[in-house]
């Protein structure tokens, strides 16, 4: 649903595939990976939890490093 190149020298992916849990249902993503929205990709890096960047910048989930794989 979104993405940003560019920050922190990575690129930043939100992810929405339709399902939520306890109202949640945004997966932020970081990657070198250039893609578009609506792209249909298969992502896979390290998952973090509670990850945070300082300035509000908060993530209780995130995938780094994400590649694309096919």
């Amino acid at each position: 649903v979104k993405y940003t190149p560019k920050i922190m020298k990575k690129s930043w992916i939100h992810l929405q595939d339709g399902t939520s849990f306890n109202g949640k249902f945004d997966l932020t993503v970081t990657t070198n990976e250039v893609v578009k929205v609506n792209d249909t990709v298969t992502l896979e890096g390290k998952f973090s939890a509670n990850k945070d960047f300082g300035y509000g910048y908060f993530y209780e989930v995130i995938l780094e490093d994400a590649k694309i794989i096919k």
